[in-house]
């Protein structure tokens, strides 16, 4: 009687868990994108204009899309002036929700898994593998 309450108990614990992690991934999942696709122009750089050159259209779309993402402010809008501390308030509130939600996905890879072994050196190979790249620049 004893082992299959202790079952029902986790597996109620791991529904909500489950439960959680879904709602938290779809109300984050919308800017989660933004944040992810602006940073793929970002880190290239594809969205800086140089001061003493005109910049191409796409540069430019891309400077103006980004402004969320580096300034808080809205396309065509001035940072200095149109600066929203709401949304950077949001900003913080959906790296707090993906951190949660992606450790939670982790629980769930680690304790739903028919390998639990292989999942968790998936998420070591996630931590390892960019670290490792950030080190190849030394000898590149």
């Amino acid at each position: 009687m004893e082992i299959q309450r202790v079952l029902c108990k986790t597996l109620s614990t791991m529904r909500t868990i489950r439960q959680i992690h879904l709602y938290l991934g779809c109300i984050f999942a919308p800017l989660i994108l933004y944040f992810s696709l602006s940073g793929i122009w970002q880190v290239f750089r594809l969205n800086d204009i140089k001061k003493n050159n005109p910049p191409s259209t796409i540069r430019s779309i891309l400077h103006e899309f980004s402004k969320p993402h580096t300034n808080s402010t809205l396309p065509g809008l001035n940072p200095k002036t149109d600066y929203s501390a709401t949304f950077s308030w949001i900003v913080l509130l959906m790296g707090i929700g993906m951190t949660i939600t992606s450790s939670l996905g982790v629980v769930i890879a680690l304790r739903q898994s028919r390998s639990p072994r292989v999942a968790a050196a998936c998420v070591g190979i996630g931590f390892a593998f960019p670290i490792c790249l950030l080190f190849l620049r030394s000898f590149g």
